[in-house]
């Protein structure tokens, strides 16, 4: 027995199901029949004209699927990036790089690129497409949970929005549906206890329900709505703002560590949660989600509003009138071309005479050659003439047939490469660019919506990683690495009743989101190695720089490991510009002691030895040439001796020096102090000192004889300086 709020639930999830169904029921039944048209082998002919080709030629040349495969393969030759950036609110750079490997990583995982083409496919099938973003547990770790994307199959009969919703990516939708089909054994042995017999005769016909159980197949849907609530939020001293509900059980314990309110607050908020029913009722109990958006993302085509109505196509819709008529003038001409006779043969009764079997089989068997009997009434042979020709007026409208397709569906000749007068590939690549302008719309689109899964990633990361741990992020290349995360929560436990509460700060950190979409990325290093390869051309002294480069972009199986060996070459030989990376350093040994080279050792030592004879050598030659230079000075000093001796002497004899004399003994003085510049100590310097010291002495005793003075100075730091008169 189902509780009351369980059916006030469902009777308000049934009545908008059923408002958002009358409302977009015909674009949802044009988009079926939009699908089935380009994809299914007979879709290009209704009912009506099977009937009136019954026995008759009837042929399907589907070029509208040939114009999805074309938008199809540009899709997939692209590749479409979620980048996060920080915005204010204490973001950072290399927080917003940690989100975007993970991210990245997620939809490695997930096979993200494939959702989105099969999600855009059937955009350009039908206007519709989307996928889901879902916690599913580990793996490798039961209390761990992984966020994945899942795709939508079949959005246009599955997916609902709150026809409210005014955004394009419906984020400010109220409420939304997942629907899916399921047998009755199915259903019922999934849930036994919910049985649908049990489904009471209004719940069965009433109009909100008939399409919920139809032969056999029971409609079953996941009900997500955004719940009004109100929050107690606070201003905390340390300045974080906490949602004091949430909260509550540990605010004792932040207290105790001087962690108290400031200042609080009422604020009208959602929480999000999702319920499964069907036709008759609950199945399951709502469950809270974690993060604030409804994670169902829509994709769609072409959109216009008018007169208050949603109208949604995707490629096929103007393409299905042109479709017809080229099939049935293609059907039409082929069976004309089929009964009409050949060129009959103008032949007289007398020339057909003997050939009546021949003749019989004519159109039936290739004859090599016929026979005939002469006619002199008719000379030369039988001769054809007068076949009806094909009504031109079918042809031309199958021509025209055709160029109505290539306007409809925006893939003009040029775009698919048809336009001979075209040489260059610049050109050609130029022009098909050109001409698939029109499909570009559904490219924004795309982005638009993954913008949105960018949105809700950033606000549902930071709840399911909510402990510091390591998480895997991959880089574009497709490289995965572990890293530490550090939580902008804190885990404070409640001492009453042990339990640990998650401190989540609401205002940390504000990241946006940006989509680039470019070319894959194997796309992109083909064209990396080739610009670097023409500039190499240009400035052939460019390689030595850029060979590491060039080998990591090749596009070839082992550019990993060549990428790996020029590098080692280029650190070896110190390469300008090529520092080596930390697992570098540790492959190559560079910070291990290298053993020295034998050759290089030997090289070094008799470069050691010849610099040491070298030096000797330069040392035997300065001592020899010190040698001299002592005994020229000591020469000198003999001299300045004798000279000194010379004057006493004359002193003692009476008579008086004279100014020669004492130009003379300057001049000697100039001589011992040039001759002391290249001596600065020496074992002469003891002699030279007591000769100086005996000159004074003359000196002293000349002035008691009255005899005019001389001054001798004692040296200051070597033999014979500043000796002066």
């Amino acid at each position: 027995m189902a509780h009351k709020d369980d059916k006030t639930t469902h009777q308000l999830a049934m009545k908008r199901f059923g408002r958002v169904e009358d409302k977009e029921r015909d674009q949802r039944l044009l988009s079926v029949e939009d699908t089935k048209f380009a994809q299914t082998e007979d879709g290009q002919w209704d009912e009506d004209a099977k009937r009136k080709r019954v026995n008759r030629p009837r042929y399907t040349i589907n070029r509208v699927a040939g114009a999805i495969d074309q938008l199809d393969g540009d899709q997939r030759q692209n590749s479409t990036n979620i980048k996060i950036r920080p915005v204010s609110g204490g973001s950072t750079e290399s927080v917003a790089k940690t989100m975007t490997g993970i991210i990245r990583n997620i939809e490695g995982a997930s096979k993200a690129k494939r959702i989105y083409t099969n999600a855009i496919n059937e955009v350009y099938n039908g206007g519709y497409g989307g996928w889901r973003i879902l916690t599913e547990f580990s793996d490798d770790d039961p209390f761990v949970q992984d966020i994945k994307i899942k795709w939508i199959r079949g959005a246009a009969t599955s997916l609902w929005f709150d026809p409210s919703a005014e955004e394009y990516t419906k984020s400010d939708a109220m409420w939304a549906f997942v629907t899916f089909d399921m047998s009755r054994e199915e259903r019922e042995e999934k849930w036994p206890d919910k049985p649908i017999i049990d489904w009471s005769q209004d719940q069965r016909s009433g109009r909100n329900c008939n399409t919920w159980f139809k032969d056999d197949v029971v409609r079953v849907a996941e009900y997500w709505e955004k719940v009004e609530v109100t929050k107690n939020i606070a201003l905390m001293s340390d300045g974080r703002i906490l949602d004091i509900d949430e909260e509550k059980p540990v605010l004792d314990e932040l207290a105790e560590k001087g962690i108290t309110i400031v200042k609080q607050r009422a604020v009208k908020s959602f929480k999000v949660q999702m319920t499964k029913m069907d036709g008759g009722g609950i199945l399951e109990a709502p469950k809270p989600w974690a993060g604030k958006f409804i994670p169902l993302v829509p994709v769609y085509g072409h959109v216009n509003y008018i007169e208050g109505k949603e109208f949604v196509r995707g490629v096929v819709r103007f393409a299905k009138d042109p479709s017809r008529i080229y099939n049935y003038t293609t059907s039409a001409t082929v069976e004309t071309t089929a009964l009409t006779p050949k060129d009959p043969i103008w032949l007289t009764a007398k020339q057909s005479e003997g050939q009546k079997a021949r003749l019989e089989s004519f159109n039936t068997k290739n004859h090599p050659f016929l026979f005939y009997t002469p006619d002199p009434l008719a000379p030369g042979p039988p001769q054809r003439g007068g076949a009806p020709a094909v009504q031109t007026a079918l042809i031309q409208q199958t021509q025209q047939a055709s160029m109505d397709l290539y306007h409809v569906t925006n893939m003009q000749p040029p775009s698919i490469g048809a336009n001979p007068e075209l040489k260059s590939g610049k050109a050609i690549q130029a022009q098909e660019r050109l001409g698939d302008r029109g499909s570009y719309l559904y490219q924004d689109n795309l982005e638009d919506s993954q913008d949105y899964t960018g949105e809700i990633l950033i606000d549902l990361i930071p709840r399911i990683l909510d402990t510091a741990r390591q998480v895997r992020i991959m880089q574009q290349d497709g490289e995965t690495e572990l890293v530490d995360i550090n939580t902008v929560n804190e885990e404070v436990t409640d001492r009453q009743t042990g339990e640990t509460v998650l401190v989540n700060d609401l205002k940390v950190g504000k990241y946006g989101v940006v989509t680039e979409t470019g070319p894959a990325f194997a796309t992109q290093r083909q064209e990396s190695a080739q610009q670097v390869i023409e500039l190499i051309d240009k400035s052939p002294q460019f390689e030595a720089q850029a060979m590491d480069l060039i080998a990591k972009d090749l596009p070839i199986l082992e550019s990993k490991e060549l990428h790996k060996r020029v590098r080692a070459f280029m650190i070896a030989n110190g390469t300008p510009g090529v520092t080596p990376t930390e697992d570098e350093i540790k492959e190559l040994g560079l910070d291990q002691p290298q053993e020295p080279d034998p050759q290089q050792t030997a090289i070094t030592e008799n470069i050691q030895i010849q610099t040491e004879k070298l030096i000797s050598d330069i040392e035997n030659q300065d001592a020899k040439t010190l040698e001299t230079t002592i005994k020229t000075q000591q020469a000198t000093l003999d001299s300045y001796k004798t000279l000194i001796d010379a004057y006493k002497a004359q002193l003692e004899a009476g008579i008086p020096l004279t100014s020669t004399d004492h130009n003379i003994r300057v001049k000697q003085q100039d001589i011992i102090q040039e001759g002391q510049q290249a001596v600065d100590e020496g074992p002469n310097r003891e002699q030279a000192e007591s000769i100086v010291q005996d000159a004074a002495a003359q000196e002293q005793q000349a002035q008691l004889d009255g005899a005019p003075r001389l001054t001798v100075e004692q040296p200051s730091a070597s033999v014979g300086q500043d000796i002066v008169s």
